[in-house]
């Protein structure tokens, strides 16, 4: 292109500079010998004739420079801007970051030879004096593919496509190659430009790791649930279960973010542990995972039963020891034609009839909507119970000794609905802890006890009044104050109410054990119920400032028939009896049960046997009040 331009430029200057010369000369030859005449006298002509010569080579040699010397500069100017294009080519193609090939088009059974590169292939990838073939820049499993990659390159103009590059340490780099063709001084040539896609690549991972893994403990989300839901053949079991970890809240609360955030990982090692690689795993919200299992409803359950023994075991976070427990919801398809988002809220019916009653887990079946919907109603009179008195106590006495005298008893809350009749406290008591009813009703249980065995304690002041507290009762800052107002007001000794803690709410001692010993200073009794149901452990007991100790029920009901059962009161017996704790067994129902225990040392017993649960005004030391 330039030499077409350099040549079109002398071309014309030459023609004016030749037409210029030309007119001068014809006008020279013309009228130089009049002015000679002229001017000149006739002696004078011959050096006349002779200046004329001089003046028309000197002029003719003044074009000739002029003509010349701006030739040779035009000329001087090429190479100088050929140059500096070259050096900017060099520049650019030595300077980019992508991978640049350059290589002739071959001959069709000839392979595609790259000639050239630039920089960045040399420092990445490496390179050799005769050049190399796509196969040779080829990762392991692209090289078989190569061949036909280079004939697409070849046969099309224009081709782009996804590759990897085996870089000169041997890493693997992901490219995306464009490669054209075009003609180069002549010769049609292939050029390749390939950009390093790793960041973008990452990037990718990354939006998919968010988009469906959570970040705190890299366990898939419920999008991602979803979808593994929806891929599992028809032909399989598939089961749902969500797991609700009880009280996660207050560790957040009392703990802080990052605490809590340890524990959602140690959660989620924990469920790994278990989770066979047919099962998936996810977080659904703060503390709900869901599991989807491809088993039958019945070995969902037993399942179930693995976590829960491997959540008997406490998490260890910052030297502490948390204990945790679960409430599960189980959702089984059959057939597998259930809507993946429909098994899921099947599940969590399930997980919030289990968590109303109480129980470890529930199975979803046809009809618990309704009776969810029966709760929810229960749930709205609640708040009117007490407005309307539709609530009562009922107490049943503690006995010492075979003969059977009272020495106590124990105070139960009891609902009687003006038109559903009577109401299971297992049904009402953990809904008003779920919507916080329970300060309320906590209160006016207080008041009550004191306002009508106040006078009987008051009689018998070797009698005690047992009274069933709820965790979220202790964590009220302002409890403690208005427990000891209330004794004070009736004129109650602290030292005879006994307070009835779970061992559930032992399982945060960094928070109730100041609370617990409070009250222990303002002389109240303690009272540890159901004792030996897996969340507390005899070593922890030193440590719990309680005095009294409830055997669970469910040890003394097959207290004749296992031997395990047996042992394990004598066990509790002996380690209460060493910490000056005295023991009570609830749920004597059989004079040989009252036998057995008595021989085993334990002297105070709660049950059927002596006397079922009645209002005050039935019991004789009732009606003296």
């Amino acid at each position: 292109m330039r030499r077409h331009v350099k040549y079109s430029f002398m071309r014309s200057s030459a023609f004016i500079i030749t037409t210029g010369y030309l007119l001068i000369g014809i006008l020279w030859i013309l009228f130089s010998d009049l002015l000679v005449a002229v001017w000149t006298e006739e002696q004078a002509v011959s050096a006349a004739h002779t200046y004329k010569g001089l003046f028309f080579v000197g002029m003719t040699s003044l074009l000739l420079y002029i003509t010349v010397n701006k030739f040779t500069k035009k000329e001087r100017v090429q190479p100088k801007e050929t140059q500096e294009a070259d050096q900017l080519y060099k520049a650019v193609f030595d300077n980019t970051d992508d991978f640049v090939f350059i290589a002739p088009v071959p001959a069709k059974p000839e392979p595609l030879r790259f000639l050239k590169w630039n920089q960045s292939v040399h420092n990445r990838i490496g390179c050799t004096a005769d050049g190399f073939t796509l196969v040779d820049l080829s990762s392991d499993r692209y090289k078989e593919e190569a061949g036909e990659q280079e004939i697409q390159m070849h046969e099309n103009k224009h081709v782009t496509f996804d590759w990897e590059f085996s870089g000169r340490n041997g890493e693997v780099i992901p490219v995306e190659v464009q490669s054209t063709q075009a003609s180069i001084s002549g010769e049609t040539m292939i050029i390749a430009g390939a950009r390093d896609v790793s960041a973008y690549n990452e990037a990718v991972a990354s939006i998919h790791q968010l988009s469906y893994f959570d970040r705190k403990t890299r366990l898939p989300n419920y999008d991602f649930f979803l979808r593994r839901l929806q891929q599992v053949p028809v032909t399989q079991h598939r089961s749902v279960i969500t797991l609700n970890f009880n009280r996660f809240r207050r560790i957040h609360e009392t703990m802080g973010a990052e605490t809590t955030d340890e524990v959602l990982t140690g959660i989620a090692q924990k469920l790994k542990l278990v989770a066979s690689e047919e099962e998936d795993i996810a977080r659904k919200t703060n503390d709900e995972f869901l599991l989807l299992v491809r088993k039958s409803e019945e070995e969902a359950g037993e399942l179930i039963e693995k976590l829960r023994h491997i959540f008997q075991r406490p998490l260890k976070i910052n030297h502490e020891e948390l204990f945790l427990s679960f409430t599960a919801g189980i959702a089984w398809d059959g057939k597998g034609d259930t809507d993946p988002e429909v098994l899921v809220q099947q599940a969590d019916i399930a997980f919030s009839h289990a968590k109303r009653k109480g129980w470890a887990y529930e199975v979803y079946r046809p009809g618990i909507e309704q009776e969810a919907r029966m709760i929810y109603t229960i749930e709205n009179d609640l708040h009117h119970a007490l407005a309307r008195q539709e609530m009562f106590l009922m107490y049943q006495p503690f006995v010492y000794g075979n003969e059977g005298a009272t020495k106590g008893m124990e105070a139960l809350l009891r609902w009687k609905h003006s038109s559903k009749g009577l109401i299971s406290p297992s049904t009402f008591i953990p809904i008003a802890e779920e919507n916080g009813l329970i300060h309320q009703l906590g209160r006016w249980v207080l008041h009550q006890v004191c306002r009508e065995i106040g006078p009987v304690l008051q009689r018998h002041p070797d009698w005690t009044a047992a009274v069933n507290l709820s965790s979220q009762q202790l964590e009220d800052p302002q409890f403690v104050d208005e427990l000891y107002e209330i004794v004070q007001a009736y004129e109650v000794a602290p030292s005879q109410l006994e307070l009835e803690i779970t061992e559930r709410t032992t399982m945060q001692p960094d928070v109730m054990l100041p609370v617990l010993r409070r009250l222990k200073e303002f002389g109240f009794r303690l009272s540890l119920d159901d004792f030996g149901t897996g969340y507390s452990s005899l070593s922890q007991l030193k440590e719990l400032p309680v005095d009294t100790l409830k055997i669970d029920r469910s040890f003394i009901d097959d207290m004749n028939d296992k031997d395990a059962n047996l042992a394990i009161i004598k066990t509790i017996i002996d380690a209460a009896e060493n910490l000056n704790m005295k023991v009570i067994a609830e749920g004597i129902e059989e004079e040989e049960q009252a036998r057995e225990l008595l021989a085993l040392q334990c002297f105070y017993f709660q049950g059927y046997y002596y006397s079922i649960p009645k209002t005050m005004q039935e019991f004789t030391w009732g009606r003296e009040a």
